[in-house]
């Protein structure tokens, strides 16, 4: 499952293997690195869970389980790679960020004029 957090930025990725031994996010994000983004598991849950800072756009990623099964996530669509087989897909759109303007005060002088 892919969370997108506005506040923080943050892209949240998780999955529930209680069996795994270790989970890797990997993807195009990360350069495909296996070690990049080692993701921490829940002990009650089962569940693991990595955080990534991503811009908005789209980005192709799987999960490397045990060193040696690649998973897709369930959740999330997926596109065909150069392996001939697939890749989940994250879109991520974060709020476009505004610029607070602050409004000057001015005296006014003694005719009430600024």
């Amino acid at each position: 499952m892919i969370k997108v957090s506005p506040r923080t930025k943050k892209t949240s990725f998780t999955v529930e293997l209680p069996d795994a031994q270790n989970v890797v996010l990997v993807g195009d994000f990360n350069e495909w690195n296996s070690n990049a983004t080692p993701m921490k598991k829940s002990r009650k849950s089962g569940v693991w869970k990595a955080d990534v800072q991503l811009t908005s756009g789209e980005y192709e990623f799987r999960y490397l389980v045990n060193e040696s099964q690649w998973l897709n996530d369930e959740q999330a669509p997926t596109v065909q790679n150069t392996f001939g087989s697939e890749n989940s897909v994250a879109k991520v759109e974060l709020p476009k960020t505004t610029k607070k303007v602050s409004a000057k005060r001015t005296k006014k002088s003694a005719n009430g004029k600024a």
